[in-house]
């Protein structure tokens, strides 16, 4: 069962440098958060160094016919995005449709953080950086 919240992002722009994610949040359980029209109102911009490379394990496994195959699995390793959000090396601003904020500093919508997990552990699996993503509760 859905509690009715969630978060879309979707890639404006890439560079060396850095990333940019355009964000709209909603909120089904409230009518001033419901989002109807999908509305991507502000941005979640990430730098290239946040992107962590995930470790890299390999293997020769025999196969049935005898043969040796060489096998590749991609580790994610833990990334630490609050920590980034402090230094800056991540900047977001909140869509109007923020339901609820971090209670640090940085009142960060909540979402954000779920989105950024998304993200880079994408990253992380595939090797590429996700042009979509999408939390749900």
């Amino acid at each position: 069962m859905s509690k009715g919240i969630g978060a879309h992002a979707n890639k404006i722009a890439k560079d060396d440098h850095a990333v940019i994610y355009e964000y709209g949040g909603y909120n089904l359980n409230d009518p001033e958060y419901l989002n109807e029209d999908h509305i991507y109102d502000e941005t979640i911009t990430i730098q290239r160094d946040c992107f962590a490379e995930p470790e890299i394990h390999e293997k020769l496994k025999k196969m049935p016919s005898g043969k040796k195959k060489l096998i590749t699995k991609r580790i994610p390793v833990s990334v630490h995005y609050g920590e980034m959000i402090e230094d800056g090396r991540i900047v977001v601003e909140n869509c109007s449709n923020c339901c609820r904020t971090t209670e640090d500093d940085f009142h960060i919508d909540v979402m954000v953080g779920h989105l950024l997990f998304y993200i880079l552990l994408r990253y992380q699996e595939e090797g590429e950086i996700s042009v979509k993503t999408s939390y749900n509760v």
